[in-house]
């Protein structure tokens, strides 16, 4: 079988992914066609174009290379991300459709919100016009985008729940537990990922013994800096610039939580992910995707933005960390449910329900 996988960059958050469907049995060939390397954008959180084992990759390729893959290929599974997000998947739908192949997309929800949000909506309906009946299976990140392409009119049935299923390598000495409780937080400093707003939470209470530490930067940083500096939290708050993405993986082990406090669209939260692949116990808004993997009393707690006082409870659940699985039960459930091969297996289980008539699988990460 082979599997051809369309993205906009060479993404760090489908490595250990592919690298894993790449080594099933029943996979001759993985290939992963990108319109670019990399993002400007990802570079400045810490990334680099990542080396991925046993897939072959295709940069940039020409209308004509476009067309060549699918001809090349003919029964091929591919799964191109988004709906026509850039030209090179524009092209690559197109094809797919005049070449009657065989066709899966990997979406998170579009924000909807405002009138830029309806205009967005009229686009999505009418691709759904054009492209849908060509479309064999969606691959739906979070509850939010299984509830936008349902909603859309597409069949239930082929609409396969979805995450962003990464492994990171966790080392073999734990530190030995602290008597405050230590929380990480790595990625933009902005409105979006509401992390001044979980601060605010945070700096009322008093009676609790915590660090936490926030790797990353941007539009609110100096302002944070400055609320906590003038709170006197800043021996317990800390600031810490991006980190290469192979360096942050190893800082998850000195740490209790991961927090991700997303006020607006997260499709995901690949962040949350990392930490429970090293045992930690996560705390996050339910707008982030990845907080249908969080089970309340085992793995984490979930909190609403939209409900007064739900971020400090469950900020001071946390703190209180009483009622948790151990790490080392948190880590084996998301080895098993999030990590790389669970997303590979996964994945097959889906290709073998659309093309070949078998049960829909569970989701992985609801299956115990």
């Amino acid at each position: 079988m082979v599997l051809i996988f369309w993205q906009g960059i060479i993404s760090l958050h489908q490595k250990t992914f592919l690298e894993a469907l790449a080594k099933e049995p029943s996979v001759s060939k993985v290939l992963m066609v990108v319109e670019q390397e990399i993002t400007p954008y990802r570079k400045n959180m810490g990334w680099e174009v990542p080396v991925i084992e046993n897939v072959e990759i295709i940069r940039a390729p020409s209308k004509e290379a476009i067309t060549g893959i699918f001809t090349k290929y003919k029964d091929a599974v591919h799964v191109l991300g988004g709906v026509r997000v850039g030209k090179m998947m524009k092209m690559a739908y197109d094809e797919c459709v005049r070449q009657n192949g065989k066709m899966g997309s990997l979406s998170e929800s579009y924000n909807k919100a405002g009138l830029k949000g309806k205009l967005r909506h009229l686009k999505y309906f009418l691709y759904k016009l054009r492209y849908y009946k060509h479309i064999d299976f969606f691959l739906a990140v979070g509850k939010e985008g299984v509830k936008t392409y349902t909603g859309l009119g597409f069949n239930p049935k082929r609409v396969f729940p979805w995450a962003y299923f990464v492994s990171v390598k966790v080392p073999a000495t734990i530190p030995v537990a602290a008597e405050e409780k230590r929380i990480i937080y790595a990625g933009r400093i902005e409105e979006g990922k509401g992390i001044s707003r979980f601060v605010a939470e945070l700096a009322t209470i008093t009676d609790k013994k915590y660090r936490l530490d926030i790797y990353g930067g941007g539009p609110e940083e100096e302002s944070l800096k400055k609320f906590v500096a003038e709170k006197g939290h800043s021996e317990k708050i800390r600031f810490f610039p991006f980190l290469k993405y192979d360096e942050l993986v190893t800082k998850y082990v000195n740490y209790d939580w991961v927090v991700l406090p997303s006020t607006k669209k997260d499709g995901w939260g690949v962040i949350v992910s990392e930490g429970l692949l090293n045992g930690l116990k996560a705390i996050c808004s339910n707008i982030c995707g990845v907080s249908w993997a969080i089970k309340s009393n085992f793995n984490g707690v979930v909190f609403s933005w939209a409900e007064e006082g739900s971020c400090r409870k469950a900020i001071e659940r946390a703190l209180d960390d009483k009622g948790y699985a151990d790490p080392g039960a948190i880590k084996a459930w998301a080895e098993r449910s999030i990590s790389g091969e669970a997303g590979a297996k996964y994945y097959l289980e889906i290709i073998d329900s659309v093309y070949n008539g078998r049960e829909m699988p569970g989701v992985p990460w609801e299956r115990e």
